[in-house]
C-alpha cells in the first residue's frame, strides 16, 4: 500500500529537486526542469556538480547541500548514479522519488540485479518511487509535470497510466487533438516500486478523474489488478489497450519494460471479469473515452440511422449488425410524422434516408432528428451527417474574421448539443465527406460538448457496442 504521503509528494509536491538538472534543453534534466519551473506554486531545486547556474536557479552540487525540505526528487542521472543518489533522499528525509534512468531490469539479469539494489536501499529508507525507465508524470491541477516530451496537457477528467513512455505520448497528443483532458499521467515503467495497480488505485479515489486510461503490456499481479478493476469498474470506467499478445510483441515487452505479457485470451477473459473495456489502439480508446465522459448508457442495443444517402445507410447498418447491435423497428407515431414531412420515396423504414431531398439542405433537417430522438423504441441515434455542416458555419473562418467566427461556431454548436441532450440517449454523428476526417477543428467543438463525431460509420457502432457492454456489466453486477 502506497501512503497518502507518499502520492501527495508525487503528484501534488511543495518542492522539487532535480539531480541532473541541465541548461542542455534536449537533455532528459534540462526539459523536466524547464517544464517544472512553470510552476509558480513551488520552488524547483537545480542539483549538479559541474553547474553554477541552470535556468536563472542556484545550482547545489549534491541533494544534502539543499537547505530545505525537498517534497519530491526526480532522479535525471545515468544508471549507476541512481543508488548513490537515492541514499541522499534517505539523508534528507524525501520519500517520493521519480527515476528516469534505464538500464535496469528490462535489460537483464545484470539490470535486475542492479534493480533489486535500488529497491532495497528505498525500501530501507521508506522511499516508493515512480520507474525506473519512466517517462515521468504529471497532475495538471498541481502543474506537477516532470515529462519531457509534453510542455503542457489539456486540464481535464481523465487518467492515464502507460507501460511505455512512446505509447503514453502518442494517446495524450490523440486524446488532446480531439478535445480529451487529462487530470494526472504516468508513466509506471519498470514498477520496482510502485506497481500499476497501485496507481490505479490511487486514481480511483481521485475526485478529479472521471475516467481511467490504460496502457498494458503484461501485469505482474494479475489477481490484485482483477480486485482492484473490480471496485473501480463499478463507479468508475476503465479502459485498457492491452499489447503483447503474440510472441514477437511479448518478448519486446519483456526487453521494454521487463513485463511479462502472458496469454491474451486470458487478459481479455480478466477484462471481461472485472468490467474493463478492452480496445484495440489509441483511436478506440480516444473514441470510448469521449463517449463515457459525454454520452448516457444506452439501455440496449436498438439503433436508429439517419442518413442522406441509402449507400451510406446500408454501411451504416451492416456496422452496426457486425458490432452485435439491433436496427431498430421505428414507432408508428415516427412513421406518421416523416410520411407527413418527407418526399413519397424515402425509405419508409431504418435507416431513415432522406433520398437527397431538399430536406437534406434545409432547416427541415432538425425536424427530422427530433422526431427520431423522440422515437422509445430507439436505445442509440447515428447520423449520417455533421448537423449545420452543409453551409460551413463550423469551419475556420479567414485570418480577418477567425476569432469572431470562432466564438459563433462554438455558440451554435453548444445549442444544438444541449438540445440533443434532453432526449437523453446516445446521439453519434459521422462526416460523409472523406475530407471531414481531417476537420479537428469541429471534431473539437462537438467533443467539449460532448458529441462524439467519427470518420467512418464502422468507429461510431464499435463505440456503441462498448457502451452496451458496459451498461450490461453494470447490470449484472450490482
Amino acid at each position: 500500500m502506497v501512503s497518502d504521503e507518499i502520492w501527495k509528494g508525487l503528484f501534488t509536491p511543495e518542492s522539487v529537486a532535480v539531480v541532473g538538472a541541465s541548461n542542455n534543453p534536449g537533455s532528459w534534466g534540462g526539459r523536466i526542469t524547464s517544464n517544472l519551473l512553470v510552476s509558480k506554486n513551488r520552488p524547483v531545486y537545480a542539483v549538479n556538480p559541474t553547474a553554477t547556474e541552470i535556468m536563472g536557479l542556484p545550482v547545489y552540487k549534491k541533494l544534502t547541500d539543499i537547505p530545505d525540505r525537498i517534497d519530491l526528487v526526480a532522479i535525471a542521472v545515468r544508471a549507476s548514479l541512481v543508488a548513490p543518489t537515492l541514499r541522499e533522499c534517505i539523508q534528507k528525509g524525501v520519500k517520493s522519488v521519480l527515476v528516469i534512468a534505464g538500464g535496469f531490469g528490462e535489460t537483464g539479469e545484470e539490470g535486475a540485479k542492479a534493480e533489486a539494489e535500488i529497491v532495497k536501499i528505498a525500501n530501507s529508507g521508506g522511499i516508493r518511487f515512480i520507474g525506473p525507465n519512466t517517462m515521468g508524470h504529471l497532475d495538471t491541477s498541481s502543474q506537477m509535470n516532470s515529462l519531457s516530451f509534453i510542455d503542457s496537457a489539456l486540464p481535464g477528467p481523465v487518467a492515464l497510466i502507460a507501460q511505455s513512455g512512446n505509447m503514453g505520448t502518442r494517446i495524450m497528443h490523440n486524446a488532446m487533438s480531439q478535445g480529451i483532458g487529462f487530470s494526472k499521467f504516468v508513466c509506471c515503467g519498470n514498477e520496482a516500486s510502485i506497481r500499476l495497480e497501485d496507481y490505479l488505485e490511487y486514481f480511483a479515489r481521485d475526485p478529479e478523474t472521471k475516467v481511467i486510461m490504460l496502457y498494458i503490456e503484461g501485469l505482474r499481479d494479475a489477481r490484485r489488478f482483477l480486485k482492484v478493476a473490480r471496485e473501480i469498474t463499478a463507479i468508475k470506467p476503465v479502459i485498457a489497450m492491452k499489447s503483447g499478445g503474440t510472441s514477437n510483441s511479448a518478448r519486446a515487452s519483456r526487453s521494454h519494460t521487463g513485463a511479462i505479457a502472458g496469454s491474451d485470451a486470458v487478459y481479455s477473459a480478466a477484462f471481461k471479469q472485472s468490467g474493463v473495456i478492452r480496445v484495440e489502439d489509441d483511436e478506440e480508446l480516444c473514441d470510448i473515452t469521449i463517449a463515457l465522459l459525454n454520452q448516457p448508457l444506452p439501455r440496449g442495443k436498438k439503433v436508429g440511422i439517419l442518413t442522406m444517402g441509402g449507400g451510406l445507410g446500408v454501411v451504416a447498418a451492416e456496422c452496426c449488425e457486425n458490432e452485435g447491435l439491433e436496427i431498430a423497428e421505428l414507432d408508428s407515431v415516427t412513421l406518421k410524422k416523416l410520411d407527413d414531412m418527407l418526399p413519397s420515396r424515402w425509405s419508409h423504414g431504418n435507416p431513415v434516408d432522406l433520398v437527397g431531398s431538399n430536406v437534406a439542405h434545409s432547416a427541415d433537417i432538425m425536424t427530422t432528428l427530433w422526431i427520431l430522438l423522440e422515437d422509445k423504441n430507439l436505445d442509440a441515434l447515428i447520423s449520417n451527417t455533421w448537423f449545420g455542416r452543409m453551409d460551413g458555419r463550423f469551419r475556420p473562418g479567414s485570418e480577418k474574421d477567425g476569432a469572431e467566427k470562432r466564438k459563433k461556431d462554438e455558440e451554435s454548436v453548444r445549442q444544438f448539443c444541449l438540445e440533443v441532450k434532453k432526449y437523453g440517449i446516445p446521439f453519434f454523428m459521422v462526416g460523409s465527406p472523406p475530407q471531414s476526417a481531417a476537420d479537428i477543428y469541429a471534431y473539437s467543438l462537438f467533443h467539449r460538448e460532448g458529441f462524439s463525431v467519427f470518420p467512418q460509420p464502422r468507429r461510431a457502432a464499435r463505440t456503441m457496442r462498448h457502451l452496451c457492454w458496459y451498461q450490461n456489466y453494470l447490470e449484472t453486477n450490482k
